[in-house]
């Protein structure tokens, strides 16, 4: 009896078939643009001396906004104003960082987008590199931010609550 290759036709086709599912399961579809829904509202963390607070609205069937502020007893601070943008096929976290004088145009795209969250990333790019938003529960957020700056890997990893309106 010959011994039958590992590279025969029947392996390389469940293969073939595994990779593509594997491919097809980390897209993000532009009708997944709903499973944003959730970000609506006012995010609150609090830390030994600050708050931090990041609020996100719905603009339009492809745009959102959002903003994140860190705020000391009656000051408050604008840190950052991003968009979440639905552009063809594809889903963009646009970040824009305050204190810059002219803002870099960053691109994070969606790589997954799912009920529980997303992870946004462009490899190409320093800081930010990496976002992921995870939905623990309907009143739990967790935003974690990666990326690399001046040669040091950071992360950042904020645990909000919603804010009863």
């Amino acid at each position: 009896m010959a011994k039958k290759r590992w590279y025969s036709s029947s392996y390389l086709l469940l293969i073939l078939l595994l990779a593509g599912s594997l491919r097809a399961a980390g897209q993000v579809s532009p009708a997944d643009f709903r499973f944003l829904d959730k970000l609506e509202g006012t995010w609150k963390m609090n830390t030994r001396k600050s708050t931090i607070v990041e609020t996100w609205s719905r603009i339009n069937d492809s745009t959102w906004k959002g903003k994140t502020w860190r705020v000391v007893g009656a000051d408050s601070a604008l840190q950052q104003s991003m968009q979440l943008v639905r552009r063809g096929a594809d889903i963009f976290y646009i970040p824009a960082y305050e204190g810059q004088d002219k803002p870099a145009t960053i691109h994070l795209k969606l790589r997954v987008l799912k009920a529980i969250g997303f992870v946004a990333e462009d490899l190409n790019n320093d800081f930010p590199r990496k976002i992921t938003y995870r939905f623990k529960d309907a009143r739990h957020l967790d935003a974690r931010v990666e990326g690399v700056r001046d040669g040091t890997t950071e992360e950042y990893i904020f645990q909000y609550s919603i804010s009863p309106e």
